[in-house]
């Protein structure tokens, strides 16, 4: 196990709709590099939740301090799918600032996916 510096962003993931999600529901939350606008995400850290039904919708993402780059630009993402199916994800971006200690208590909006 590395000795490498980390710090943990925490919080949780809802919905506006008064609905409970459906059994076999999985949530998936990641922390993203989103620096470079032509170029794909890098993923720093993620979870995933199974039986979120019941598990509940928070989130702990621990990411090494090392991969935090001055001048990067961070955000987070979340989707809820049941059955393998997209149901909820974040549809807007949802930025955060890393290697701070007051970034916990993130609350994230996802919203349903029209299929």
């Amino acid at each position: 196990m590395s000795n490498e510096p980390v710090k943990t962003i925490g919080g949780t993931v809802h919905y506006l709709e008064k609905i409970a999600l459906l059994p076999n529901s999985t949530l998936y939350v990641s922390l993203l590099d989103v620096s470079l606008a032509d170029a794909s995400a890098k993923e720093l850290a993620h979870q995933v939740t199974p039986h979120a039904e019941t598990a509940g919708l928070g989130f702990n993402l621990v990411y090494p301090m090392a991969d935090v780059l001055p001048g990067h630009s961070y955000a987070i993402s979340a989707s809820i799918k049941t059955d393998g199916k997209l149901v909820f994800i974040t549809a807007e971006r949802h930025s955060v600032e890393l290697g701070v200690d007051h970034v916990k208590g993130q609350k994230i909006l996802v919203s349903r996916v029209n299929h």
